[in-house]
């Protein structure tokens, strides 16, 4: 079992039973195909990745400075070879003149639009269709005037094909291929009619194969099954090397954690306070470490969070110790892990005492298990529902809900760690910054860009809807890894639909999740009961219309500008 997020915030022992072993089916991390039914070879090839192959806009940026690096010299290569050309008595003057200036004018305005997505920063995805268009039209000009169905410039285009599908993704290398070939197709058609010369910049005839329609049409059949072949194959490459990737990420990240949890803590065997005996040692965080300890004047097992020393005197970190006790005196002992006591040593060492919960957090279910069914979630939902119903109307917002925080043991589901919540009269400096609290991937859009919103219990009701989300699907709803290009999705980008993911999901869900995770808090469910409801609903697929076209409405609507995150 697991204990503690990134800020240490809570802990447990491990469930009763033999220690769980790893194999590699669990080295897989969410959002692979192993968290379900396998895709088909054939499906894997024909298909695009469950959730897209999105990129973030640093990856699109790094594709754009290369385009513009090989733009450029393609650029200069056309020039000197046209140069190089015009003294050779093989070649037709007229139609190289005709090339340098159909191509150079292409990949001119390619490079144009390239530089503009440089200084925009986020590429559209029109300008790259652009981008893409140009350059097959730029190769099919170098194809045509050398032989549609002999040119060795016909490498290009599959060249052009597999860089297109491989590096930015199922939606370009779809209209790459769709490009090469129709104006590979067009110039040959075009060249049937008499319009175009075949092979027209060579003064002679070098082949009478050019005059045999057997020929001409057996190639360029040929060579349009060439073209599809090679953007399936590309979708199975990329398919293998995405598994392959995140599941060396996910095995790092599980031997980071085990190595982690297997050293000794610094304070194991010591005497805090003179109450409390610290044994081993449960977790770590950003914030602390956990030990299981023992109250000496009754023998009860507690869990002691000790706040690192070199954090003690930082007044922002020591008001969240005191929030979470706060948070935790308002709320039934039920629903939360109730602080048992609250201190400091003469030393100036920190630390909150809870009780000690059995069993293991949401996250590592995940991690162990991969996804949930919606039957086994939808009760999960419901006390979680209850327990925030009971926060909110304590006039506590968690702020920081993730798998992490959520403990299953035998006797129901408890929050945990409220040390980012915002009490209803808040007053505080924590409540007043301006700085972003809370977890990348689960945070709500007010929290980062305070103009959507203000932070209510509408913002524990985006976080649920992730969370939900990332149990049925086995994937994040915002899959960047990076810490500011999720908080960037989690404002500007709407996940897939979680139907899409799951097959057999009924799509009502996808409304239940659109609805909770809406970007302005005033188009989301008003708490979490309603959205725990409408789940049971839609599960039974009987969500009320009026519901369905509110979320319709949501989901067809786009965003034509990007939000600026505060």
């Amino acid at each position: 079992m697991k204990i503690s997020s990134c800020k240490g915030s809570f802990h447990a022992l491990p469930p009763k039973g033999p220690p769980q072993t790893i194999d590699d089916s669990q080295l897989t991390p969410q959002g692979t195909e192993s968290l379900g039914k396998p895709r088909s070879t054939l499906r894997r090839m024909i298909l695009p990745p469950p959730g897209g192959d999105r990129l973030t806009t640093d990856q699109l940026r790094q594709v754009a400075r290369i385009r513009s690096v090989a733009v450029a010299v393609a650029i200069l290569i056309d020039v000197l070879l046209v140069a190089t050309l015009r003294d050779a008595r093989f070649f037709r003057l007229n139609i190289l003149d005709t090339f340098a200036a159909v191509n150079v004018g292409l990949l001119g305005v390619d490079l144009i639009v390239t530089l503009q997505w440089l200084r925009q920063g986020h590429p559209r995805p029109r300008l790259q269709g652009l981008c893409v268009l140009l350059e097959a039209f730029a190769c099919t000009v170098w194809i045509q005037v050398t032989g549609t169905v002999s040119s060795y410039f016909l490498l290009g285009g599959f060249l052009l094909l597999v860089l297109y599908r491989l590096f930015l993704g199922y939606s370009m290398g779809l209209w790459s291929a769709a490009c090469v070939i129709f104006l590979h197709v067009g110039a040959f058609s075009l060249e049937e009619l008499g319009i175009l010369r075949p092979a027209s910049l060579f003064v002679a005839d070098l082949s009478a194969l050019y005059s045999q329609p057997h020929f001409r049409v057996g190639a360029l059949a040929s060579i349009q099954f060439c073209y599809v072949l090679a953007f399936f194959t590309c979708g199975l490459l990329g398919d293998a090397l995405r598994a392959k990737e995140v599941a060396l990420l996910s095995a790092r990240q599980h031997l980071q954690r085990a190595t982690t949890e297997c050293q000794p803590g610094r304070l194991t065997g010591h005497l805090l306070a003179q109450k409390y005996f610290l044994g081993e040692l449960l977790g770590r965080g950003g914030m602390g470490e956990v030990y299981q300890g023992r109250r000496l004047d009754d023998g009860t097992d507690v869990a002691v969070k000790v706040l690192y020393s070199h954090l003690s005197e930082t007044p922002e970190i020591l008001e969240r110790f005191r929030r979470e006790v706060q948070a935790s005196a308002r709320l039934p002992r039920s629903l939360v892990a109730p602080v048992l006591d609250f201190g400091s040593t003469a030393t100036g060492t920190h630390y909150l005492v809870m009780e000690l919960l059995h069993g293991e957090d949401l996250g590592a279910l995940l991690r162990r298990r991969g996804k949930m069914p919606l039957e086994e979630i939808l009760p999960l939902v419901d006390q979680l529902a209850m327990a925030l119903g009971a926060a909110h109307g304590a006039g506590v917002v968690h702020r920081d809900l993730k798998p992490q925080n959520i403990f299953i043991s035998g006797d129901g589901v408890r929050l945990l760690d409220f040390g980012v919540s915002r009490l209803q009269e808040g007053t505080s400096a924590l409540t007043q910054t301006a700085a972003v609290l809370g977890t990348p991937g689960y945070l709500a859009p007010e929290q980062v860009a305070s103009h959507l919103g203000k932070i209510s219990a509408r913002t524990d009701v985006f976080a649920l809807g992730v969370v939900v989300y990332r149990a049925l699907t086995g994937q994040n709803a915002f899959l960047s890894q990076n810490a500011a290009a999720a908080v960037y999705e989690a404002v500007n980008v709407d996940p897939p639909p979680p139907s899409r993911l799951v097959p057999g999901l009924p799509i009502q869900v996808d409304y239940v999740l659109t609805l909770a995770l809406a970007k302005r808090p005033e188009d989301r469910y008003a708490g979490a009961n309603e959205l725990a409801r409408d789940l049971h609903l839609a599960a039974a697929d009987s969500l009320p219309e009026p519901t369905c076209q509110r979320a319709g409405a949501l989901g067809s609507g786009t965003r034509s500008t990007t939000t600026t995150l505060a």
